[in-house]
């Protein structure tokens, strides 16, 4: 039993972090994601 739960705990907690690493975007125009070169001279 105690094993199950461990293995739900491990479920879930897995699940809340895949969710914090996509490559959302935004509405707004400062937006850029990390380490994109060709942001910086994008509208010049």
């Amino acid at each position: 039993m105690l094993a199950r739960y461990y293995a739900l705990v491990t479920l879930i907690a897995a699940l809340l972090l895949a969710g914090c690493s996509g490559n959302y975007t935004f509405n707004d125009d400062e937006y850029r994601p990390l380490g994109d070169p060709q942001a910086v001279n994008r509208g010049r």
